[in-house]
């Protein structure tokens, strides 16, 4: 059984206003003269999403214990939409859809032999930049072009699928050498309840307080 499981959390338990954090696994070492050695034991990172106060009437909570009791708490994972950080570019103000283009983002160039594209997105300040891998694409969102053409309209027609599962668009046949292949889309994180006591905190809260904080934890797909 895969532990993804491709099913929202209802609509009515609100994904905004949400803290998106982005964490690193880092170690830091210090020598006897006080200098610092730091070692990034990851090449990605991953984000914690707490969505403040989400849980504030009895339709949300009996929402999100309906799916806490449906993916087995921190069992299963589910598809989440970062409002902060859900598209192939740049958001004019969170939670808002941009309109993509299928020239958004590079995904590689052509070598006439390979067929599969990893969706992905790179993040770039002046010279610097970093790169990742992008998963659980919106498919009906997603936009693909070769040397920024539809790639039906080329001398040689290409069609084209997407993984829902990977972010892999793959061609009917090799985009010829040279050729710059690009796309735009939405996408997805895979996240998971915080733990097997999330639960029992997010109860406690709501009937103190009338509100609970929803914590949801990006995890990796194998």
């Amino acid at each position: 059984m895969s532990r993804f499981l491709d099913l929202y959390l209802d609509r009515c338990v609100p994904g905004y206003p949400c803290m998106s954090s982005p964490r690193w696994s880092t170690s830091i070492t210090h020598s006897d003269s006080g200098a610092e050695q730091a070692n990034q034991r990851w090449e990605h990172p991953l984000h914690r999403y707490t969505l403040p106060q989400a849980v504030r009437d009895h339709d949300v909570y009996e929402a999100v214990r309906d799916h806490w009791l449906i993916v087995r708490g921190p069992l299963r994972s589910f598809p989440f939409r970062d409002p902060l950080d859900f598209a192939s570019r740049a958001l004019t103000r969170p939670n808002f859809v941009p309109t993509v283009t299928f020239s958004d983002q590079v995904l590689g160039t052509g070598d006439g032999i390979t067929v599969a594209f990893q969706l992905v997105k790179t993040y770039t300040r002046g010279a610097e930049s970093y790169t990742r891998n992008v998963v659980h694409p919106v498919v009906s969102t997603v936009k693909v072009s070769v040397n920024n053409t539809d790639p039906a309209s080329l001398l040689i027609p290409l069609t084209w699928t997407v993984d829902r599962a990977t972010g892999v668009v793959t061609f009917s046949g090799p985009p010829a050498p040279g050729a710059v292949v690009r796309a735009g889309y939405l996408y997805d994180v895979e996240v998971r309840f915080e733990s097997d006591e999330s639960f029992d905190g997010l109860l406690h809260d709501y009937g103190v307080s009338g509100f609970a904080d929803l914590v949801l934890i990006e995890i990796r797909p194998c």
